[in-house]
């Protein structure tokens, strides 16, 4: 259903126009739309409908109003009702209104992130919602609406700008003069499309003309306000009478800057005795380009300290602070290329597009930081090493660490060394914390106790914590009970031993479940993790295992981390904490139990990722599955949680990746095989590439360790998968090579299939239409026998794909209907509309324009609909295809541009190449030989750079036919 408030207000149905019985209708059609989904107070909806003159029965009106509206949308689930109000249930492509802004916001995003060529094809989209008229035609009469069109037309106004400013980034001053005009005809006095204008008509060559817009400009001013033009108008004007050819851009937004990242934590709020050590810290961060090293034991708030004085300097640093726990003090280490990773992501760095090696990644870090401000925050170093690679070369970037050690191997490293509270200093700290009377007046229990944490911050807090949780306890029976401890440290001036008497204080006030809990916690591998981990852990229901969970957060040992992707709470356990309940699970722990903790812990990793990926493609399907024990949570939890198998995916990542680790290292290979196949349903999709190579190269190992068989063929499989994903088309057949004979000797013809499909992939890009034919039929049968249904229509289309590219369109259409039959009946929107790619792409080679674009336009919207990045850039390019044999070549160039955009900003070269081809095509038939040669050259050595002989011998075969049409003609 589509709904439209721009142009007019009118509502679509898949087959039909739906007809609003009555203005009222779209009165209140159209404050639901303007509320953009979100619950509209009933009474101010009779407020807005009614105004002055309210209906007797306000509220019996409204919901017959919205009865009628329902019948006429014919669905009651469009509109939802609750206690508070309704709601308008609606996708955002299907409100041009939400669409437009969307697209709008995403052009903002890619013009700041120096994307001038998406943010074009973005804004061009969202403009072309207009079509030349106003929003909610006709119902201005209600405020709430006029205010709502006034608002949408102010973001018409500013994303047309936006337009412009990217049109202009791209050199096509030329084409965006007309629009400038326009705009400076609506509003004489904006002096912002007045420089746009100058500078444009300027770099045009028409510098008369840009002389001509400033005095005018200057003259309605002079006129209307009295005043004379700004700075900016001033100096253009000067830099043109000057001839400079490079005056100033003028865009709202600055280009190429990049996404601004934000990562800082947030600060604590009772930081307690730290106001020299702050001020130094801020006023290095103020000055010159600096790294500064705070160093200290265990406990000691290094880490609070440094985060606050990043909060304090953070402006300093307008293009972004970035934050990475290294966490060296434990085995975890986050090593330096996966920081680096991190941090180029948050750069704006497409998963794709990342570099392998250390080097690598560390050379694109100090290119993208090289003219930008940003702080640098490394918490928890291990060493200099570790530090080292992530250290930007920017002059105008700062670097903040804090490490246990002084890592005065760091060239020109300023050291601020942090040592005990004083005794005032820590008792203030333990009144914030309990907020008792007898604490801030300072007397000597409040001082024997600081004394007894030792001035500590981390026992301290411990301490404090206690006591908030138990008022009844005085500061004295505390006291006395610090006194009786017998497992005090006994070196409290050692590194990470400094805390153990504080934390074996929080370990001794808890239940036994509790205990059991806290020890198996020092066990996960993750930073967070969620209430199901631990019920797997103890083992217990979820209530259960949240209920005790509940009780270590109140005794300062867990903290809570907020909630995920998918709502679920999270949790996160201090790096000294985790220590601590390792030495006591070492102690306390029954032979074997806590080998049986982390068994349970990956096999509920296991069960849940099978659940999840069984729910996106609709069976067991493009998978393998080995017998490794289950731990299956209770079903209402299994719902809850994979009601979003994809987002629950995406939350648990680090933990997947950490659970097929520690499988391995367990000696549990068919668990550790299993969880690291299913888990590629989300590396796949993301573009988790690294974590994709990882957990699998780790569960290949574990398999040859153990000399399990069906696990090595399954990871050299999946190894050959990513390769395929990296279109590394050379690297992945010798994969396949070896997991085919392997899968052969085990009996397991699935497995087989899955290769074969994949090994005829790789013959089909190679050119081998044969081979790959032959190969496909057999996975087919196989895949047939073993009831792998999605397998089975992605071979269906694959061996359609390659009687497109042989042109037998009689032999292909079949199997395409085949094949999008079995994806629909799964369910799978993805792969129909890899069908739907694959029917467009097969209407073009019967020059069936019409029939293609509309193939290609399902593609799109279902793309977008379902976050397919990678299926949108294919629908834009089928988009653009389209358009071209059509011959509408304005809209194709559009179409053909934003999927070059797109497939540059995700890593999809083979997409980008494409658009390439068929941009010079388009370039040949406008005329432009000099860019259409260029294209086509391009495209052709990136075919060939990509290792696909077909599509390389097609641009050449373009470029061949240019140079035919640019030869003069023989004489005689």
């Amino acid at each position: 259903m589509r709904f439209r408030v721009i142009g007019d207000v009118a509502v679509a149905g898949d087959t039909a126009p739906v007809r609003l019985a009555s203005r009222r209708q779209e009165q209140l059609l159209g404050l639901l739309i303007c509320w953009r989904g979100r619950t509209v107070p009933a009474e101010t909806l009779t407020d807005a409908l009614w105004g002055e003159r309210p209906a007797s029965r306000p509220g019996k009106n409204l919901q017959v109003l919205v009865h009628r509206l329902r019948r006429s949308l014919g669905s009651a689930d469009r509109i939802r009702h609750d206690r508070s109000g309704y709601a308008l249930l609606a996708h955002r492509a299907e409100v041009d209104a939400w669409h437009f802004t969307d697209l709008a916001e995403r052009g903002r995003r890619a013009l700041a992130q120096g994307d001038p060529e998406m943010a074009a094809a973005l804004l061009t989209e969202a403009l072309a919602l207009w079509g030349g008229g106003t929003a909610y035609p006709g119902l201005h009469d209600v405020p709430q609406l006029a205010e709502a069109a006034a608002e949408l037309e102010q973001e018409r106004r500013r994303a047309l700008t936006d337009r412009v400013d990217a049109e202009m980034a791209l050199g096509r001053h030329d084409q965006v003069i007309p629009e400038l005009t326009a705009l400076l005809a609506e509003d004489p006095l904006a002096e912002s499309s007045a420089a746009r204008l100058m500078v444009a008509l300027h770099r045009a060559g028409r510098r008369a003309d840009a002389l001509n817009v400033y005095r005018s400009t200057r003259t309605v001013l002079a006129e209307e306000l009295g005043v004379e033009p700004g700075p900016l108008l001033r100096e253009l004007e000067g830099a043109i009478l000057r001839g400079d050819e490079d005056i100033m851009p003028v865009p709202l937004q600055p280009v190429g800057q990049g996404p601004v990242p934000a990562l800082l934590p947030a600060p604590t709020g009772d930081l307690t005795g730290r106001d020299a050590e702050l001020r130094r810290i801020t006023g290095l961060l103020l000055g010159p380009p600096v790294v500064c090293v705070v160093s200290g034991m265990a406990g000691v708030g290094k880490t609070a300290l440094a985060v606050q004085a990043a909060q304090l300097t953070r402006e300093r640093f307008p293009d972004g602070q970035l934050f990475v726990n290294l966490r060296g003090a434990g085995t975890g280490r986050v090593e330096p290329r996966e920081a680096l990773g991190r941090f180029l992501r948050a750069l704006g760095v497409a998963g794709a597009l990342v570099p392998d090696s250390l080097d690598e990644r560390a050379e694109v870090y100090r290119d993208l930081l090289s003219d930008r401000r940003v702080l640098v925050v490394l918490d928890d170093a291990a060493d200099e090493a570790q530090v080292e690679p992530l250290i930007p070369a920017g002059a105008g970037c700062a670097v903040l660490v804090t490490s246990r050690g002084r890592l005065t191997a760091l060239p020109a490293a300023n050291l601020v060394a942090l040592g005990m509270l004083g005794t005032g200093d820590a008792v203030e700290l333990l009144s914030k914390i309990t907020g008792r009377a007898e604490l801030r007046e300072g007397g000597p229990a409040a001082r024997e106790l600081a004394e007894l944490c030792d001035r500590l911050p981390l026992a301290l807090r411990i301490a404090g914590a206690r006591l908030a949780a138990r008022p009844h306890w005085t500061v004295s029976r505390l006291i006395s009970r610090l006194e009786a401890e017998h497992d005090r440290l006994d070196e409290l001036t050692h590194g990470t031993l400094s805390v153990r008497a504080g934390l074996a204080l929080g370990y001794s006030g808890l239940t036994e479940p509790a205990r059991s809990l806290y020890r198996r916690l020092g066990l996960v591998e993750t930073p967070d993790f969620a209430v199901w981990v631990a019920a797997a852990l103890l083992p217990a229901a979820s209530r259960e295992a949240e209920d005790v969970l509940e009780s270590l957060v109140e005794a300062q040992l867990v903290e809570y981390a907020g909630t995920d992707g998918i709502g679920e709470p999270r949790y996160r356990i201090h790096d000294l904490v985790r220590l601590h309940a390792r030495e006591r699970a070492a102690e306390d722990e029954a032979p074997g139990e806590a080998e049986a903790a982390l068994t349970r812990l990956t096999g509920a990793y296991l069960a849940l990722a099978e659940r999840a990926h069984r729910l996106q493609y609709g069976g067991d399907y493009t998978v393998l599955h080995g017998g490794g024990a289950r731990w299956d949570l209770e079903e209402p939890a299994v719902g809850r949680l994979l009601a979003d198998p994809a987002g629950w995916l995406r939350s648990e990542r680090l933990g997947l990746v950490a659970a097929v680790e520690q499988a391995a290292g367990l000696g549990l290979s068919e668990i550790c095989w299993d969880l690291a196949m299913s888990t590629v349903t989300l590396f796949e999709s993301q573009g988790h590439f690294d974590d994709w190579s990882h957990t699998c190269g780790t569960a290949l190992a574990a398999a040859r360790r153990t000399g399990d068989l069906r696990g090595e063929a399954a990871m050299r499989y999946s190894l050959g998968t990513l390769e395929i994903f990296r279109q590394r088309y050379a690297a992945a057949r010798p994969y396949f090579e070896a997991a085919l004979p392997i899968f052969e000797t085990v009996g397991d013809p699935h497995g087989q299939a899955l290769a074969l499909r994949n090994a005829a992939l790789l013959d089909r890009v190679e050119g081998n239409a044969e081979t790959a034919l032959a190969q496909y039929g057999r996975a087919l049968r196989m895949l047939r026998d073993v009831g792998d249904r999605h397998a089975e229509a992605h071979v269906l289309g694959s061996i359609a794909q390659i009687h497109i590219e042989n042109d037998h369109a009689e032999k292909a259409a079949p199997l395409l209907e085949q094949a999008l039959g079995v994806y629909l009946e799964l369910g799978d929107a993805r792969g129909s509309a890899q069908i739907l790619n694959r029917l467009g792409l097969l209407y073009l080679r019967q020059n069936r324009a019409t029939e293609a674009e509309a193939a290609y336009w399902q593609v799109l919207d279902a793309s977008r609909n379902t976050g397919d990045r990678i299926g949108e850039t294919y629908g834009l390019l089928g988009m653009g295809e389209a358009a071209l044999l059509g011959g509408e070549l304005d809209r194709a160039a559009d179409y053909l541009d934003a999927a070059l955009a797109k497939a540059v900003t995700i890593g999809e070269p083979f997409v980008a190449a494409r658009a390439r081809l068929a941009g010079g095509n388009l370039a040949a038939e406008r005329g432009e030989l000099r860019l259409a040669r260029s294209m086509l050259e391009r495209a052709a050595a990136e075919f060939d750079a990509i290792g696909l002989p077909l599509w390389h011998e097609r641009a050449r075969e373009a470029r061949s036919a240019l140079d035919t049409l640019c030869s003069p003609p023989a004489s005689g």
